[in-house]
């Protein structure tokens, strides 16, 4: 193998020990109670996420926005060495999806300048191992809002919302944190650039929503 990803780069403090027991690299906040308008997208995109505006990801080809980042640029290449074919991959939803999702959230934890996500992944899939590198929220803060000024670790804030009840087969990790028997509505963050992960080993598919935005005072 030419190049390996150096993952104990990404998330700077974190001990980096598979030994150590579960921490609190992940946490669940809250449940939120999802409208009726949530419940009816996500049954809708079960049924047919294509139709209802789904984008395929491939792990190891373009990003959503091309974006200018040497992180995933290395990663990518490392999960192609690795195995990672063209029929791995995620279903994205983007942005204007679940505003109403969004604005709910956005309220709940005073997030500002955000951006949204859905994923769906159906059986047998997964989000490989990876941290965020925000690249696309800093991408256009700089372009439109170049007056702000926030400090990525303090102000940038990433929310995972979960569209469907746990089913036995699906995880949520992040570092050495493993959660599941989670409920539709429940929320979810972890650490900062903290590693972390999803997959889908079960018989359902499985859907979640991401926002992130800034956290200023």
């Amino acid at each position: 193998m030419k190049s390996k990803f150096e993952f104990n780069k990404v998330s700077p403090g974190w001990h980096y020990d598979t030994k150590i027991k579960q921490g609190l690299e992940l946490s669940c906040l809250d449940n939120i109670n999802l409208s009726d308008i949530t419940k009816e997208k996500v049954s809708n995109i079960i049924e047919a996420p294509y139709r209802e505006g789904g984008i395929k990801r491939i792990h190891i080809g373009d990003t959503a926005e091309k974006v200018e980042n040497k992180i995933i640029d290395s990663r990518i290449a490392h999960m192609r060495e690795v195995g990672y074919k063209s029929n791995d991959y995620f279903i994205e939803f983007i942005n204007d999806k679940f505003l109403e999702l969004e604005k709910t959230l956005s309220i709940e934890y005073d997030i500002e300048y955000h951006h949204a996500c859905a994923i769906y992944l159906e059986p047998g899939q997964c989000m490989p191992v990876h941290d965020d590198t925000y690249a696309y929220l800093q991408k256009y803060m700089k372009r439109d809002y170049p007056e702000v000024k926030y400090d990525a670790v303090e102000n940038i804030r990433r929310y995972l919302v979960f569209l469907t009840d746990w089913e036995w087969g699906q995880c949520l990790g992040a570092g050495n944190t493993i959660e599941h028997q989670w409920t539709a509505g429940d929320v979810y963050a972890w650490k900062h650039k903290m590693l972390h992960w999803s997959s889908n080993s079960s018989m359902k598919p499985m859907a979640f929503f991401e926002i992130t935005g800034l956290w200023i005072q």
